[in-house]
């Protein structure tokens, strides 16, 4: 079991934080304090407009337009760290094209790689995971549970252009970042529930491998996310799923 990140997670996340940074730069003027909402008759109520599009700088520059949006959106340590990197979106592209194939980028982006190394509880070669791994990845859970998801899908779209520009880039002619994103939450969600004690087995120097064969058959990205803990990935799941319907 390599002790990576889930980068297939990171990848949405980093996405749907983007979507929620746009959304926060995007937001209507908020209606002045001495207008009543009740003195507006049904056919004087304003219509509710989409958003205009946005004025997406090239590619190659995109890093100064994410930067302030995302600094202003979230705190969130490793989101900063990341920030500070270059080439965002078509590192984003990137994840996604590997995330959407079900193999894992997580080499490339150490940079937000959780804290702490593996743990495993008991003794002998076949172990239980020690609860004390799972707690790694609170930050990054917590941060994505308090996006709003449907904000966040819906100016998705903003800077989709960009993420396709960059994700054909990568050789992907005939297919868009709307097919990788699909794919990557469909691998997500075909992840097994499971629950707590988790065996695992050692493979030699730090490497780990789940003890049931039919967990470790699984894709890289879905074992990423299982690394979590059952709670973690209870409710990345649900966010996901969440995130999909309003995709959709």
């Amino acid at each position: 079991m390599d002790d990576k990140k889930p980068i297939a997670v990171i990848a949405v996340v980093l996405t749907a934080l983007i979507g929620g940074g746009a959304w926060w730069y995007l937001r209507p003027t908020e209606t002045p304090a001495n207008t009543s909402p009740a003195a507006v008759t049904a056919t004087e109520a304003p219509i509710e407009k989409p958003a205009p599009p946005v004025n997406l700088p090239p590619l190659d520059q995109m890093d100064d337009f994410l930067r302030p949006l995302l600094s202003a959106l979230s705190a969130w340590p490793e989101l900063v760290r990341w920030l500070a990197t270059d080439d965002l979106v078509r590192q984003l592209a990137f994840a996604l094209d590997h995330a959407s194939k079900g193999n894992s980028p997580a080499r490339d982006f150490k940079v937000i790689a959780p804290r702490g190394a593996f743990q495993a509880s008991g003794r002998g070669v076949r172990r239980t995971i020690d609860p004390r791994s799972y707690q790694r990845y609170n930050s990054l859970v917590d941060t994505l549970v308090s996006i709003d998801a449907s904000a966040a899908a819906r100016i998705y779209k903003t800077i989709k252009p960009r993420l396709d520009e960059a994700y054909q880039g990568l050789g992907n002619k005939n297919r868009t970042v709307d097919d990788a994103m699909h794919e990557t939450l469909e691998i997500l969600f075909d992840t097994p529930l499971i629950s707590d004690p988790v065996d695992v087995i050692e493979t030699g120097g730090s490497g780990w491998a789940f003890a049931d064969q039919s967990l470790e058959a699984h894709a890289p990205t879905q074992k990423q996310l299982l690394r979590m803990g059952p709670a973690n990935t209870d409710r990345v799941l649900v966010w996901l799923r969440a995130f999909q319907a309003a995709l959709q």
